[in-house]
Order: C-alpha cells, then sequence, then structure tokens
C-alpha cells in the first residue's frame, strides 16, 4: 500500500479487500499528515501479523523513520503508539526489494518539504506532492502507469509545491507510458473535468483517479 491517508478506511468498510492478506507493506512518501493520518486504522485491520511501514526519514531528512513517525503516532494525537500500530519501520533505500517488488526511490525536493517517487518494477511509478519536475519522466519512463498529482486544472502553474494538469499529462508525453492517472488533486474542484481535459491535452490516455479505481 503506498501512502496512508484517510482513504485507508476502505480496507475497514470492504474487508474483502485484504482477503487472503497475511502480510502487508505500507510505503510512505512523506510525512505529511494527510498521508500518515490513515495509521491510525492499522490495529482495526485484524491481520494476523502488524504491517511494516516502509519511509524516506533517512533518505529525505537524514533523520530516522521511526524518530519522525513517533513525534505524532502517539498520546496525545494517537490513541496508541507506533509499536502497536506497526510491525517494523524500515527505511526506504534508492532501491529496495519489498515483498517479492523491486521498488526504485527518487527524492523530490519541489514541495514545502522533501517527498519520494516510487517506481514498481515496470508496472507503474507513483509521484505525489511535488512541483513540475522534469525528472520524474526519465525515472518514470516507458512504466505501464504513471500515477501524477495534478493539483490545478490547469496547463502550467507557478506553484512551487504541486503540479497543473497539462504539466502531468507532459510527463507522461515524455515518459512515453501506456496511461495517466491523474491523483492528488484539489477536492474543491467542482468536477474533475476540467482536470482531465487539460491533461489529455497534453496526453490521450488519461483518466482522474478515484477510491478503488483499478489501475493495472
Amino acid at each position: 500500500m503506498i501512502d496512508a491517508g484517510t482513504g485507508v478506511r476502505r480496507l475497514i468498510e470492504e474487508p474483502g479487500l485484504l482477503e487472503g492478506i497475511d502480510e502487508l507493506d505500507i510505503v510512505l512518501t512523506h510525512f505529511h499528515l494527510d498521508h500518515v493520518v490513515g495509521l491510525s486504522y492499522l490495529p482495526a485491520l485484524g491481520l494476523p501479523r502488524p504491517p511494516v511501514v516502509w519511509a524516506p526519514g533517512e533518505l529525505a531528512y537524514g533523520t530516522a523513520s521511526r524518530s519522525v513517525l513517533g513525534t505524532i503516532i502517539g498520546s496525545p494525537f494517537f490513541g496508541a503508539g507506533l509499536d502497536a500500530i506497526a510491525g517494523d519501520v524500515k527505511e526506504l533505500t534508492p532501491e529496495v526489494e519489498i515483498g517479492q517488488l523491486g521498488v526504485r526511490v527518487r527524492v523530490q525536493p519541489r514541495h514545502s518539504h522533501p517527498t519520494v517517487a516510487l517506481r514498481v518494477e515496470d508496472a507503474l511509478t507513483y509521484c505525489t506532492d511535488t512541483a513540475y519536475d522534469p525528472a520524474n519522466a526519465s525515472f518514470a519512463a516507458d512504466s505501464r502507469v504513471l500515477l501524477h498529482e495534478a493539483w490545478h486544472a490547469a496547463d502550467t502553474t507557478t506553484d512551487t509545491g504541486h503540479t497543473a494538469a497539462g504539466e502531468a499529462g507532459r510527463l507522461a508525453s515524455e515518459a512515453g507510458v501506456r496511461s495517466l492517472v491523474l491523483i492528488h488533486v484539489d477536492p474543491l474542484l467542482r468536477s474533475d473535468d476540467e482536470l482531465e481535459r487539460v491533461a489529455r491535452e497534453r496526453f490521450a490516455g488519461t483518466r482522474v483517479g478515484s477510491d478503488l479505481l483499478r489501475v493495472l
């Protein structure tokens, strides 16, 4: 599982999503609250063993991920401490094997705090919480699916922390991916139609992500 926002609740609402799974690895792209608050749901999953959390503390900030997470997970912010939520906290490195999957990790410097992009073999590349970063095109090259943030329904933006839909489309085209899924969109947008339209002008194989959307 990539990141742990409030969408983690879906695993509780629909237990079938975890049917037959006894090991869960959670990979965090950074530590902003909207990406870690869902860790509070983990004790309710009822897995045979607690999940393993992978995070970029040392890679992106030079600080152990366990130490970073420990500042917010526990009293008075969380009802349970980190040891009760995660079986282990492991550090992301530029190349790491998680379960049976090879994962490449790239630090993205264009956000209020550094985040990481993830590439899971040739299946998908995941880039969120970043301003337009041309280096992500080569990182995502020839992936089947690019999941890229698109906060702004515009071709370009001067935002130093987030990407416009047109910029995400340009990256997808340059990377030669098969499809683009727009994620981390502004929840105040009245409709996703304009977001998708702008991105499609740059890359035809675009759709806007939604909970439980099957992308592979």
